[in-house]
């Protein structure tokens, strides 16, 4: 695990990718999940390949303990990462734009031990409310992006992370990259490179210090 004891600023540099290609892409990776969806074996088999590795590794660098709270944005129609974090014993609000794919994902978790802990709803990244949060997971398809994570960095409380995924090598044809961290003060970050193309970065934002009454009275 690559730690880095830094701030940055309250943006991610982002660099587009072709929409032509990373519709194509992406479009794939859908018609994946919804298999997923529909034959459990297939699900487990995919989610075990792709994320299983990858979501241990977050949920531990990420610092989350059980009995927090989760947005999870972009689960689609197979929602792994709300499954994980549920089964690592947190509450998980998952969201998705497509109501399809929830109605998908609302089968797949009625068909687990974990639907209890896992709610959804219908919205789009940028619009959501990340208040009263202790984490928010952005999947790697999340769109827009830019937007998406600046609400959400400006919006979760003190204390709070935000665990990104961005594409790194041969998948950042297919993503919009995530070019360079800025220095300024707000968060600290964490990085991890990924098998298959992928990387996790944790923004864990700053608790202000208190000032003394020293200080106070000025």
């Amino acid at each position: 695990m690559k730690q880095q004891s830094v701030s940055i600023h309250k943006y991610l540099s982002l660099k587009a990718a072709p929409e032509g290609r990373e519709s194509i892409f992406l479009g794939a990776v859908k018609q994946l999940e919804v298999l997923g969806s529909i034959w459990p074996w297939f699900g487990r088999v995919y989610s075990r390949f792709f994320y299983s590795r990858m979501l241990s590794d977050e949920i531990a660098f990420s610092g989350i303990n059980p009995g927090m709270r989760v947005l999870h944005v972009g689960c689609g129609p197979l929602p792994m990462t709300a499954l994980a974090l549920a089964a690592f014993g947190v509450g998980v609000t998952a969201a998705d734009l497509d109501q399809q794919a929830l109605f998908r994902a609302q089968n797949v978790l009625d068909a687990s031990d974990y639907k209890d802990r896992v709610s959804l709803i219908s919205g789009c990244g940028s619009r959501l409310d990340y208040s009263g949060y202790d984490a928010v997971w952005m999947s790697l398809h999340v769109h827009p992006v830019q937007q998406t994570l600046n609400r959400a960095m400006e919006m979760i409380s003190p204390g709070g992370r935000i665990v990104l995924r961005g594409p790194k090598g041969w998948l950042c044809r297919y993503y919009p990259r995530v070019a360079k961290l800025l220095p300024e003060n707000g968060f600290e970050c964490i990085q991890k490179n990924q098998m298959l193309g992928k990387k996790s970065i944790v923004l864990i934002k700053n608790i202000p210090e208190k000032k003394s009454g020293a200080d106070e009275k000025g």
